[in-house]
């Protein structure tokens, strides 16, 4: 089986002896590749170099990060550099064959650069130019299939490379669905700090695909944006995609079974 991962950037700091473990087990039957964020990590560096990040809120009501040249340079450094070795590392140490790399390598994420982008403040829109984030268009497979036919783990950070052959930052979720893809996975999962969807407190189970359009609209934050992708995957063509919790006692062995989290068909 070809497991798909994506863990995001608060989960990083936190414990992560159960994915560990479970990581340790299932390798040895299954090829499983990693997508990691890092937008904790991204805003941290940008405050110790005085940079203050920017977020927006587009027309379709999702809040963004403002990507100009310098914030696409530290995203580099808090991704690719920081996290995603931080996250090899921890493979490492526990004897699993693990190797980091970006979307821009081998050209595995190809995304056309926005440029501008169009944001909504106090209901007025504006157009804020100089943007250096990608939405992609392309993935490339082969670099990811060579690791995973030779018994490594990818654990890639969500840096593209756009047509005019420059670093672009990409959304991490949308990139680790677009991955998915491109190595044919027969399940996406989506590992967060929460249990999954979550409405009034309670947890959504299951979801089609109808359903989650709905959803989408009353939920917000990090977990509107995990849902989107999670449709975008299923455009794709994947199925099924769970969103669930990283923290818990083999999480991904859990989500495997199809009988936690939120499970969308």
């Amino acid at each position: 089986m070809i497991i798909a991962i994506k863990i995001g950037g608060a989960m990083v700091d936190k414990e992560t002896g159960n994915l560990v473990a479970d990581l340790k087990n299932l390798i040895k039957e299954n090829k499983i590749v990693i997508v990691h964020g890092g937008g904790p990590q991204i805003n941290e560096i940008a405050k110790k170099l005085g940079k203050e990040p920017i977020f927006v809120k587009s027309p379709s009501g999702f809040r963004s990060r403002f990507t100009d040249m310098e914030t696409r340079d530290i995203s580099i450094m808090a991704m690719a550099g920081k996290v995603n070795k931080k996250i090899v590392a921890l493979l490492r140490k526990n004897q699993i064959p693990a190797v980091g790399l970006t979307g821009l390598d081998g050209k595995t994420l190809i995304a056309e650069r926005k440029d501008k982008i169009i944001a909504v403040e106090d209901g007025r829109k504006r157009v804020l130019r100089g943007d250096y984030s990608g939405k992609i268009k392309e993935t490339n497979g082969v670099l990811l299939s060579l690791f995973l036919e030779n018994g490594y783990i990818p654990v890639v950070a969500p840096i593209g490379i756009s047509f005019e052959d420059e670093p672009v930052n990409i959304d991490g979720d949308r990139a680790a669905a677009h991955i998915a893809k491109a190595v044919n996975a027969d399940i996406f999962i989506s590992l967060t700090d929460v249990q999954g969807v979550m409405i009034d407190g309670e947890l959504i189970k299951s979801l089609s695909k109808q359903e989650t359009e709905e959803i989408i609209k009353k939920v917000g934050g990090g977990m509107r944006k995990k849902i989107f992708a999670a449709l975008e995957a299923l455009n794709l063509g994947l199925k099924p995609v769970v969103i669930c919790s990283g923290i818990v006692k083999d999480p991904i062995s859990s989500a495997l079974t199809l009988k936690t989290g939120t499970v969308i068909t």
